[in-house]
């Protein structure tokens, strides 16, 4: 295989190449293709209750399609009929490239405008990308920060930017490389190894980090490893009230990077979370040498410069062993891994090497692998998947349940859907389902509502992203031809969100 061209990336990489076929080998050429606009896009593919907006669907570049449609036939329940945007990347008619961005900065929340608006040149097309909480309460003091963490896997340029969740209840991600999203389940391994031979504390030269850019003493979402336990809870509810747990370990080591620039998260961000109260222990490094630039007790306020890393750490064992890599003078090498998980049943367990042509974004369900479609039809039993069934019958329609259920307006089996996903030529989808762009009545879809047109356009491979309110579709221009709106913040503004996935003109075309 060619190796990949240089890119220019969104804070410092190098240009991704476009890409290849979903499962099988990349045979790249030096010479970029055409990119004139004057090819007329196909006809949008026919999809089963759904019809296409012909006069909306377009060519954005070559090898870029747009494709809109509506609903053919709305049940009763819902007032204005649903929209589902597609958009395809053929990597094999232009030069293009599929990356990730988190905008200005890693540690708090902006709309996916802001993050496009941010990249050095204009993406043809953007959705909104991974799950996502917030960090702190409403009791959090205006002089903390805002500040987010993602859970599930996250890279971005090579850089780990979450940690994967605990592989017993581990997430789906979508690697970008090479131009083709790779849908697989992914462990990361981060570990921080003193240059001290002897005297170590616990004898221990090497310390796991437990997560990345996020407060330590608290794991939302998900558990991060074994130590984190489902105890306390936080100020997250569901659509119906239900508080969510976060996942707490008063002994942690959790290491910042340049991307965060937000200041260091400070004890007791969490007013519901009592295991990042400690005062705990903070150390700069450089990024490079491991060099120990600053450190001592406490924790938090900090700007990471730079090529640097701060490293925190929570916790008896985790704090007196990073004291004594300040006492000493020891030098810290921070070791990033990435491992691939998609063919686990078969003993495999495989390294993607982290580079700058990576980046991961986490998802939610699998929809589709290898062609299946893995929550079936709409029929008799597509509706009421899973926890689904407790609110709706066979049906779709809601059932008659005591207490103040929201329904269909908000509940998450009906949440506008963000999808990523791969055909069987090997281009890339990105697909939005929510209700019209021209009213605010928020509806989304099942998620069998979502594999229906999946299977249809080809979908080989595809990932369930962050959706409800999350929910967005951008077109080159700044057109924003769907937000799902599903809750807040309100009619017609776009939701602030961790990161984003982005189509744009780059590399070379593939071809094979």
């Amino acid at each position: 295989m060619t190796p990949p061209a240089p890119r220019t990336a969104h804070h410092g990489g190098a240009r991704l190449v476009a890409a290849a076929t979903a499962l099988g080998s990349v045979l790249l050429f030096a010479a970029p293709g055409s990119t004139s606009a004057a090819e007329e896009p196909p006809a949008a593919p026919e999809l089963a209750r759904w019809t296409a907006q012909t006069a909306d669907s377009r060519l954005l570049a070559p090898g870029v399609e747009y494709f809109r449609y509506k609903e053919t036939s709305p049940i009763a329940q819902r007032t204005y009929p649903r929209e589902l945007n597609v958009v395809r990347i053929d990597p094999a008619k232009g030069a293009l490239r599929i990356e990730s961005t988190f905008g200005r900065k890693a540690g708090t929340r902006e709309t996916v405008r802001e993050m496009v608006d941010a990249l050095p040149e204009a993406p043809l097309a953007a959705i909104n990308g991974g799950y996502f909480m917030n960090e702190g309460t409403e009791a959090t003091t205006d002089d903390v920060p805002e500040s987010i963490q993602t859970f599930g896997a996250t890279v971005r340029d090579g850089e780990v930017m979450g940690a994967s969740c605990q592989l017993g209840k581990n997430r789906y991600s979508a690697v970008l490389q090479y131009g083709v999203p790779y849908i697989t389940k992914l462990e990361t391994d981060i570990t921080v190894t003193s240059s001290l031979s002897v005297g170590q504390p616990y004898d221990e030269a090497t310390q796991r980090v437990d997560d990345v850019n996020r407060n330590p003493g608290g794991a939302l979402g998900c558990p991060r490893d074994a130590d984190d336990a489902a105890g306390e809870l936080g100020p997250y509810y569901d659509a119906y009230d239900k508080k969510l747990s976060a996942y707490t370990d008063p002994t942690e080591v959790v290491l910042f990077n340049y991307s965060y620039k937000t200041t260091t998260p400070k004890p007791d961000v969490n007013k519901h979370i009592t295991a990042d109260d400690q005062a705990g222990y903070e150390v700069v490094l450089d990024s490079t040498t491991g060099k120990i630039i600053d450190g001592g007790p406490g924790r938090g306020g900090r700007t990471v410069g730079k090529g640097q890393y701060v490293l925190q750490a929570i916790g008896d064992h985790q704090v007196d062993w990073l004291r004594r890599q300040v006492e000493k003078n020891a030098d810290l090498t921070v070791t990033q891994k990435l491992w691939d998980h998609r063919f686990e049943a078969d003993g495999i367990k495989r390294e993607i090497p982290l580079d700058e042509t990576v980046d991961v974004v986490n998802g939610g369900s699998l929809l589709m692998r290898d062609g299946v479609n893995k929550y079936g039809s709409t029929g008799a039993t597509g509706y009421a998947h899973g926890s689904c069934a407790r609110l709706y019958d066979e049906n779709g329609q809601v059932k008659e349940l005591s207490g103040a259920i929201l329904q269909a307006k908000t509940d998450i089996c009906r949440d506008s859907r963000t999808v990523i996903g791969v055909d069987d030529r090997g281009r890339t989808l990105l697909v939005t389902l929510s209700g019209p762009r021209d009213q605010y009545y928020p509806d989304g879809g099942f998620l069998a509502e979502v594999t229906e047109p999946l299977k249809a356009l080809g979908a080989m491979d595809a990932l369930n992203q962050d959706g409800g309110g999350s929910t967005t579709m951008l077109l080159g221009g700044g057109t924003r031809p769907v937000n799902g709106l599903t809750d807040l913040p309100a009619p017609g503004v776009e939701r602030r969100i961790y990161d984003s996935l982005y189509v744009a003109t780059g590399g070379v075309p593939v071809v094979g």
